[in-house]
Order: C-alpha cells, then sequence, then structure tokens
C-alpha cells in the first residue's frame, strides 16, 4: 500500500491517467516508424539506452529461470509482471522486470519519430510504471540501486506534455541510466553470464511472439503491437550481446537466434502496426520456443 500511494502522490495527474489508460489497453493508434537515438549503441558501453552482460557472480545463491516467478500473462499475450519474491533472489527475474521497463521505453522513444505518435509514446513511458516499478521499487531499494521513478514520470509528462522530442529523449536517456546502473545491483548467480544472457534474451523473444500472435489477432491493439516492438527490440540487444560468448558448443543455438532476428525483424520491420500481419505468428511463436529449448543447453 505505500508504494501504491507513493504512485499517486509522485506522478502527475496526465501522466497517471496514462498509466491507467494503458493497463486497460487504451492506447491511441499511431502510424509510421522510428527508432530511438541509443537502438544501434555498441554492446558493452556503459551508456543510456545499452546494458552490459549481466553480471553473475559465483556461488550466489538463488536460481535461475527464462520466466521464473512471472506473474499471469494477462489478456495481452506476453505482457504480464515480475513476481517481486523471486526478483529479490534470482538474477534472471530481477533483470527480466528491468528489461520489461526498457522494452516500453524503447517502444515510446520509437513513437515519438512517428506523425500522431507522443501520446502512445507516453503511455509506453508510463505503463511499466503501474506494472511493474511500483512492485518492484522496494526490491531495487534493498539491493542497493537508486528509486527512479521520478525519472520515469517526467518522461511520461514531457511526452504527454507535447516537448521538444529532444527533451523526451533526453528523460528517456536517464531512465535507461538508471537501469543500467539498476542491472549492477542484481543479486548473485550461481550461473555464468552467458547463461543468464540467453534465459532474459529467450524471455524476451517469447514476449515479443506472443504480444505479435495477440496484436494480429482479431481484437488485436495498437498497444500490443508497439509493446511487442519493445519486446523485439530488447531480445534483439540480448541476442547481439550473447552471441560473441557462443562458442562450439553452442552452434545450434547460434544458428537459431540468426534465423529468429530474421523473422522477427521482417515481422517487426516498423513500430507502427501494419493492415496485414508480415509474417503469421506461429512461425515466430515456433522460433522463440526453439529458442528457449536450446538456452536449457547452459
Amino acid at each position: 500500500m505505500k508504494y501504491r500511494t507513493k504512485l499517486w502522490t509522485s506522478i502527475s495527474a496526465a501522466a497517471l491517467i496514462a498509466a491507467s489508460g494503458a493497463v486497460a489497453g487504451m492506447a491511441s493508434p499511431s502510424a509510421g516508424e522510428g527508432a530511438g537515438p541509443h537502438a544501434d549503441a555498441a554492446p558493452g558501453k556503459a551508456v543510456p539506452g545499452t546494458f552490459l552482460m549481466a553480471a553473475a557472480d559465483e556461488g550466489g545463491e538463488g536460481g535461475e529461470g527464462s520466466q521464473g516467478g512471472e506473474g499471469g500473462e494477462g489478456g495481452e499475450g506476453g505482457e504480464g509482471g515480475v513476481d517481486p519474491s523471486q526478483a529479490a533472489k534470482d538474477p534472471a527475474v530481477y533483470l527480466s522486470a528491468l528489461d520489461i521497463i526498457r522494452a516500453h521505453y524503447l517502444a515510446g522513444e520509437a513513437m515519438l519519430d512517428v506523425e500522431g505518435g507522443w501520446q502512445a509514446g507516453g503511455e509506453m513511458f508510463a505503463h511499466p510504471i503501474s506494472e511493474v516499478y511500483i512492485d518492484l521499487e522496494p526490491v531495487f531499494e534493498a539491493r542497493g540501486a537508486a528509486p527512479f521513478m521520478d525519472e520515469m514520470t517526467e518522461a511520461v509528462d514531457l511526452a504527454l506534455g507535447d516537448a521538444p522530442v529532444d527533451e523526451v529523449k533526453a528523460a528517456a536517456g536517464k531512465v535507461y541510466a538508471a537501469l543500467d546502473a539498476a542491472a549492477e545491483k542484481a543479486p548473485a548467480s550461481g550461473k555464468s553470464a552467458a547463461a543468464i544472457e540467453a534465459a532474459l534474451m529467450a524471455q524476451m523473444f517469447d514476449r515479443a511472439a506472443k504480444q505479435y500472435d495477440s496484436a494480429t489477432g482479431p481484437n488485436g491493439s495498437e498497444e500490443a503491437w508497439i509493446d511487442g516492438y519493445g519486446f523485439w527490440k530488447v531480445a534483439e540487444k540480448r541476442a547481439r550481446a550473447l552471441k560473441p560468448a557462443l562458442g562450439k558448443d553452442h552452434e545450434s543455438l547460434s544458428e537459431e537466434i540468426a534465423s529468429a532476428e530474421e523473422l522477427f525483424g521482417k515481422a517487426y520491420a516498423s513500430v507502427e502496426k501494419p493492415r496485414e500481419a508480415p509474417v503469421e505468428p506461429g512461425p515466430l511463436l515456433a522460433a522463440s520456443s526453439r529458442i528457449s529449448l536450446k538456452t536449457g543447453s547452459f
């Protein structure tokens, strides 16, 4: 209750309405294509909009799982919360919470480059506040990560207030920096960094595939599509970070990742939901399932 109350007292009325609307599936339709300014940042650099390979200390406590401890999928395929009790001890769950937030910001930032997309972009920024952050803030604080709700609400307010695009993207950059800092406080693990990275990548592919399936269905929404686009962008970044660490023992996984990147890149060629699906959802779901299975080889 403390943190729910904090939401009401710290976020502006416009941002709260956007957050509530996003959770209720009320995102505004939009058109066009765009990508955030950090989309092509080189892996390994600790700059806003990027993330380092998940750190893992040998001999830590808690087990990992690609989706362990997560909440229900809800009505939008790949959407779903994160269990705070699991995030407090499992680095994969902890980092997945940050990935979900990052996905929404990458998608929202892409919408800023779309004509008429600012409302949807602001809603994307607001969405993970109530869906993820509020429940996880106590975990972040317990791990020694600085709270970053203020950074998130600033981005929402600027986007919904039609601030200059550079100001909005600068605010999003502060959120990326906060996510990077919070990632450094992830719980310790007995698994390798590559194993955790693989689990996180697989989860993002899974979420992107399920959102695509939902968005292209009979009642598919613009919001589901934009969410899925964000998940794909995080999956792409995770894959880029992981591939250099894959040797001959994981050649089949490398091949699956390459195939999935091509497939998902074609499916989510634009942050705008097209009139007709570029590809059928089945191949995306199958590709994400194969990746999940092969990540079990770590």
